[in-house]
């Protein structure tokens, strides 16, 4: 079945769209590699300014992650479409990863994990937004949210995206719609540099 066309393109996007790179990452919210990838990443991210390089952040599911799916759609849910609230609560959320990794929650279930995200949901909020917390107050609304249809739409573009793009792991890069296969979830601010700063000046 062909991806319906969504009403912005897929991602969030952070950066100028005249960067002359464009890095995309593909992750998924229950792998330890994602974890360790976005951790350097973000130290890339900061290295670097808007005008140099865009970022595009897709959110996956892999199939052996079975609480990435309903942590896509909390992270949807909590972020709308606010790139800035979407990288504070994935740092937030793989901050407590190890609570909802498949080991911690085999014996659990899908509405426990709900509950879980509202809480996360909350926490989250009023860490990051206390001054100007109004969302997700109320667990209940949370969970009315995660479960909506709009919300459930959004998560499927990413991860039908990510199987066109025949992205199988995680993290996947691409930099400039070509897939970064020297860089890995324990590449450091270094090793980006190498590749990236030869691209920048090459564009100048």
């Amino acid at each position: 079945m062909a991806i319906p066309i969504p009403a912005r393109p897929s991602g969030y996007r952070l950066g100028q769209v005249d960067a002359p790179i464009m890095v995309e990452m593909f992750l998924d919210l229950e792998c330890p590699f994602s974890k360790r990838g976005w951790q350097n990443v973000m130290s890339v991210v900061k290295a670097y300014s808007p005008q140099q390089v865009r970022w595009i952040f897709q959110l996956m599911t892999l199939g052996n992650h079975r609480q990435s799916w309903d942590a896509t759609k909390a992270t949807i849910a909590v972020a709308g479409d606010d790139t800035q609230k979407f990288i504070d609560f994935v740092s937030y959320i793989f901050s407590r990863q190890e609570e909802f990794a498949n080991e911690a929650w085999k014996d659990k279930t899908q509405t426990d994990f709900h509950h879980l995200l509202a809480t996360f949901a909350v926490e989250a909020n009023k860490q990051q937004y206390a001054a100007e917390a109004t969302e997700y107050k109320d667990k209940a609304q949370f969970i009315d949210r995660l479960n909506s249809k709009d919300v459930y739409a959004q998560a499927r573009i990413p991860a039908r995206l990510a199987t066109m793009r025949s992205v199988w792991s995680t993290p996947t890069f691409f930099i400039n719609g070509a897939e970064a296969t020297s860089l890995s979830s324990g590449s450091s601010l270094e090793d980006w540099q190498a590749v990236l700063d030869p691209l920048l000046s090459a564009s100048v």
